[in-house]
């Protein structure tokens, strides 16, 4: 066996096992905002990093792991960044894999495909399939389109995730995050996205070197493959220490901050504040603005609803919003109105929180519920 562990490949397996272990230590850690999403982004960097380390050091001649599924991981950093920058702007959403699974489609998709092409080979290999032109024709439109795509893919999720970023740090607002940290997260995603943007360009010229310039097979691979590298290294390092400010969210506010009498008392004010007056129904209700209406402090109001109601303040009013939309939707008069004109209406600025919010506190979808009580009704 004729390997070559020269100290650049050494430095790829180190770079690889180091972007392994922050993943894993990422996997298991609750209080930084979206890290189940950066550790997949890193697992993928350090799948790559063994894949340069398994062909630059001639293992490839006698491991063929990673010749069974190219170009299927490689689909998953782009949204893997995309939605760990919005879980660090966005940390009130609450994420499901019917949220998630979509935006790793293309990545499932070339497992898919690749797993039916192993399996048209395994069925060649033991003559129960004679014609090769299928494999053939399979693999020929797999390495086509394949990496194309996936550059399409990551370039796609980079624009979004720099529009996301854009948009970020023109409302300057993170909830319940105070503005020092605010600072060190788009100090962070600044840095995160320049590493990307340099990727974002170098990934295309490598793709196209090939048909530009006249250079030896994989040899047009290396920029970029001990980029990556260089990346891991980075990260695991540098951005570990800033993400370790950033782990340090600002502390929700204890609920022994206050008394029980007083936050009975301002449980009251609360509750009349959204049940007789009905503040839920404007649209841009937020914290201060309640604050504002009732006298209240409005940390005060985040730890009196902790400690009363274990919920935090969009609940609250989402809650209230909810039972106003059940409530009109069985209205005779808002029969001509659509689901979507009643949500408005009870407060609701987004369909996506009013879907989110409905099925929270009913278990059903709008649809769903309205289908429920209008058979309940017909058969009173």
């Amino acid at each position: 066996m004729n390997l070559d562990f020269n100290w650049i490949n050494l430095l790829v397996l180190f770079g690889a096992l180091q972007g392994l272990l922050f993943g894993i230590i990422l996997l298991f850690n609750k209080k930084h905002p979206g890290a189940k999403f950066l550790s997949i982004f890193m697992f993928v960097l350090a799948y790559n990093g063994f894949e340069t380390f398994n062909w630059i050091s001639q293992m490839g001649k006698y491991f063929i792991f990673f010749d069974l599924f190219p170009f299927v991981l490689i689909y998953a950093p782009g949204p893997s960044l995309y939605l760990y920058i919005r879980s660090l702007f966005y940390p009130e959403e609450k994420w499901s894999w019917k949220n998630i699974l979509p935006h790793y489609a293309p990545a499932a998709f070339q497992f898919t495909f690749r797993f039916s092409i192993v399996i048209v080979y395994l069925l060649i290999i033991n003559h129960v399939i004679n014609d090769k032109s299928l494999l053939e024709s399979m693999v020929r439109l797999y390495y086509l389109y394949s990496e194309p795509l996936s550059v399409i893919v990551f370039i796609v999720y980079l624009y979004l995730s720099l529009k996301m970023f854009m948009k970020a740090r023109t409302t300057n607002k993170i909830p319940s995050v105070s503005k020092e940290m605010q600072q060190e997260i788009y100090k962070w995603v600044r840095a995160l996205l320049l590493f990307m943007i340099i990727i974002g360009v170098a990934w295309p010229l490598t793709v196209l070197a090939p048909y530009i310039f006249d250079v030896s097979y994989d040899v047009h691979y290396y920029p970029i493959e001990l980029g990556l590298v260089a990346f891991i290294y980075w990260i695991a390092f540098v951005g570990f220490l800033r993400m370790k400010i950033i782990f340090k969210q600002t502390p929700k506010i204890s609920t022994n901050s206050i008394s029980t009498i007083e936050a009975e008392r301002f449980m009251v004010q609360l509750l009349d504040a959204m049940k007789n007056d009905k503040l839920y129904l404007n649209p841009a209700l937020n914290r201060d603005k309640l604050a504002a209406y009732t006298g209240i402090n409005a940390k005060t109001i985040s730890a009196t609803l902790n400690q009363h109601l274990q919920q935090n303040f969009n609940d609250f009013v989402n809650n209230y919003r909810v039972n106003e939309v059940c409530e009109r939707l069985l209205l005779d008069e808002n029969q001509h109105l659509t689901i979507s004109s009643i949500a408005l209406e009870a407060g609701f600025n987004s369909q996506a929180t009013f879907q989110r919010a409905f099925k929270n506190v009913t278990g059903k979808s709008p649809r769903e519920y309205l289908k429920e009580r209008t058979k309940k009704e017909s058969h009173c």
